[in-house]
Formats: structure tokens, sequence, C-alpha cells
């Protein structure tokens, strides 16, 4: 069945706070999702260690952990949403930890991400421990991972999200991040979602598009995605489309990219799921005719 969810991300345009305090950027937070109420989310997305923002001494925010936690729990149960923050877990045996946490619709938390690739900064200077997980999340709607800021630079962390069954990746981050995010989409086939202290947070599709993004000038976006929507190779396929279009009409949502050689197609009935429709007219979804082609070539090395 289509897995439709509406998901919110925040930029906080650091260049515009300066010389505030972690209770500023609380409040500054709580407001922005007193903004989003008329949304309906599905999945809320905050930034790294948001409450620094704009901070002049860092890091301190992490006295403010449990103030965070039980401001944010609130507030998801009000929105009945899914919330990802971003902040610092207290110092623990001279060590603290750069952390996300994933807040359920009750406001209990379902988990915490600790951040596997700090920087040396964060580590020599602000004594953070690097993660030793890489979980995912179970959800309501699907299975979640969450990253944190320097992690980008590490394919093989995404590729571990991916082959462990994310379908939806956040990127919560001090700096925008730019390509590389679309990049670990498209080669994971999973949708990725960043929200970011500076101006750009970004919802990237499947097919590695940024689809929804917000500015300097409006620190909020969102769009409703469908985690069913499948991609396809053309090749053997692209002449079934028009027959498809022609029977379903507006009950599917079909897009063709000729550069990339690949289409997608989403649905928007019950009746017809997308595992249907590949069986109806017989598609062969791009992971499997990847792996086809795979088998037959080592056949032939």
């Amino acid at each position: 069945m289509p897995r439709k969810i509406t998901v919110v991300t925040i930029c906080f345009n650091e260049e515009f706070r300066r010389n505030v305090t972690p209770e500023d950027n609380l409040n500054y937070a709580l407001s922005l999702l007193n903004d989003v109420k008329s949304i309906k989310p599905d999945l809320v997305c905050l930034p790294e260690v948001f409450l620094e923002t704009g901070v002049p001494k860092r890091p301190i925010s992490d006295s403010f952990r449990d103030v965070l936690i039980n401001s944010m729990s609130e507030r998801a149960k009000e929105l009945n949403s899914y919330i990802v923050i971003g902040g610092y877990e207290p110092i623990t045996e001279g060590k603290r930890y750069n952390s996300a946490w994933l807040v359920g619709r009750d406001g209990l938390i379902i988990g915490r991400y600790d951040k596997y690739h700090p920087t040396i900064g964060e580590i020599e200077d602000y004594r953070v421990k690097p993660g030793n997980n890489i979980p995912i999340f179970e959800t309501d709607f699907g299975k979640l991972g969450i990253t944190i800021c320097y992690d980008i630079g590490w394919p093989s962390l995404w590729n571990t999200l991916g082959e462990r069954g994310a379908e939806i990746v956040i990127w919560i981050s001090a700096y925008d991040g730019g390509f590389p995010l679309q990049v670990y989409a498209w080669s994971n086939f999973y949708y990725v979602v960043s929200s970011v202290r500076t101006n750009h947070s970004k919802i990237i599709d499947k097919t590695g598009r940024i689809i929804s993004s917000t500015s300097r000038w409006f620190n909020i976006t969102y769009k409703t995605i469908d985690l069913e929507k499948e991609i396809f190779h053309i090749d053997g396929q692209f002449q079934k489309l028009s027959e498809i279009q022609r029977k379903l009409g507006n009950f599917i949502i079909i897009e063709t990219f000729s550069e990339e050689n690949i289409f997608t197609i989403e649905s928007n009935s019950q009746e017809w799921p997308v595992d249907r429709i590949i069986k109806e007219f017989g598609l062969e979804r791009f992971r499997n005719y990847h792996k086809r082609a795979e088998e037959i070539q080592d056949r032939y090395r």
C-alpha cells in the first residue's frame, strides 16, 4: 500500500543568530514547531546541537539535555509527530556524545544515535567520544536512519544504513552539506532529509533530486513523500508506460528521467499498490534488474 508521510525540516539561519543563549534557541525551536502544526507532519527534523547556534562560548548545551528532551517530548505529543533532535549527552567519565534522539508520536524516546565520525576538533577540544552503533529505528511508517554532520564523509556508513533497510535517512548538521547528500540518496534508493544550522535544509528524493529546501528567507519546508515509490530501469520496460498510464490514470504518478535511463512509479490508490502494478504489468525493479545483470556478467567472466 502507498506509505505517504509528510516530512517537515527546519534550518536555523545561523548568520542571523548571534550572541544568543541555549534558552533562546530552545524557545526559537519551539516557536517554529508551533508554526508547523497546521501542516500535520508525521516527522519533523531539527539540526545538530541546535541549542549551540550563535552561542558565544561552547560547548554548553549538554547541561540543558533534560530540558530539551522534555520540551520536545511535549511538542511531539501535541503534533502527533516523530521529531529528530540534536544535542549533547552530558559528560560521563570525561567524555560527551554528540547525539540525535528520535522522539515518538507519544513523546517517548524511541532511541539515540551517537555521531559515529566526530571531527578532530570535537574529539580533542570538546571531548566528544565517537559512537559505536549505526542503528535503524522502527517507526509506524517505516525504517529510519540518522547521521550527523561529519558522517557525510564516509560512504560506508550510508551504505550500511541502506543494507540494513533504511527507507529514509536524516542528516542533521552544522552546515549545508551539498551534493554528497544527493549521491547517497541515489546510490541507496532512500530519501534523505537534512536539517542544518545554516540555510539549506533539504528533502531529497530517492532519485537524488532535491524536492524541497529551506533558504535564507524562510527556515521551514515540507513535502509529502511516498516510501513505496519505486525506481525502474528503462530497458525492456519503458514501452509499457503508456499502457500503465492509460489503464490507471491518476491512480499513479509516473516520472521519467532521460539522462539516467530510469523511471519511477508512485501509487495514489490503496487498490493499486506498486507491488500489484509490478505484477500486473510484468515490471522489474531497478535493484532486481541490476542483480540479474550481475549474475549474467559473473557467469560469462
